[in-house]
């Protein structure tokens, strides 16, 4: 769905601009979004956990890859924190306060998409919460199905091998297999960094801004 967003600088900094997302992917001209990590705590039945989700296949840009949990654009003149708490709720259906969100920075990333160049500012965050599939209301158009992995097998993805996991669809979950390869190619590291991240926040340390 096509919506109306801000048009930032090389630096991140507001033109005053404002373009239609399509506009932007065509152009190549920097906007804005929001990123979240769902990691789940140790539980007696297991954990922790790293929840990755698994675009729709509609989608226009990198369709059926995995994804962090919750992204999406802000859209013109919204902050990132009211538009990451409403991006939650539209992907996953889950309420989230704003003091739930653990900052890790903002992430520049220029890539090539079928529609043009996208260059991005993502600012990132983390949340920590229990979910089981129950708690989950997938928009269909978004998220075909939310991936669970245990977070300390995200190192051996790093290192090129395959890890089991568990698929979350329709209040039902499935054994899945994941690799590096699925996700949304990024080459900065982006999952293993982010893992590592929400090791420090369980172990009782912050993790700063890694971006």
């Amino acid at each position: 769905m096509d919506e109306r967003i801000d048009i930032l600088d090389s630096s991140g900094e507001q033109t005053g601009r404002v373009a239609w997302k399509s506009e932007a992917h065509r152009l190549g001209l920097w906007h804005r979004c929001f990123h979240c990590w769902i990691v789940s705590p140790e539980t007696p039945s297991g954990g922790p956990y790293l929840f990755a989700q698994r675009r729709a296949s509609g989608k226009e840009t990198w369709p059926d890859k995995l994804d962090v949990t919750v992204a999406g654009h802000l859209g013109a003149g919204e902050g990132t924190l009211e538009g990451g708490l409403r991006e939650i709720e539209e992907e996953l259906g889950l309420k989230v306060n704003p003091d739930e969100l653990i900052p890790l920075g903002t992430r520049m990333v220029e890539s090539k998409i079928p529609a043009g160049l996208d260059r991005e500012f993502h600012d990132v965050f983390l949340l920590f919460r229990p979910l089981s599939p129950e708690d989950l209301r997938l928009q269909k158009e978004e998220v075909a199905a939310i991936v669970r992995l245990r977070l300390q097998d995200i190192e051996a993805l790093r290192e090129g091998k395959t890890i089991s996991a568990e698929k979350w669809r329709g209040g039902e979950t499935s054994p899945t297999s994941v690799s590096l390869s699925e996700f949304v190619p990024g080459g900065d590291d982006y999952l293993p960094r982010t893992a590592r991240a929400a090791r420090d926040v369980l172990s009782g340390g912050r993790p700063g801004n890694l971006f």
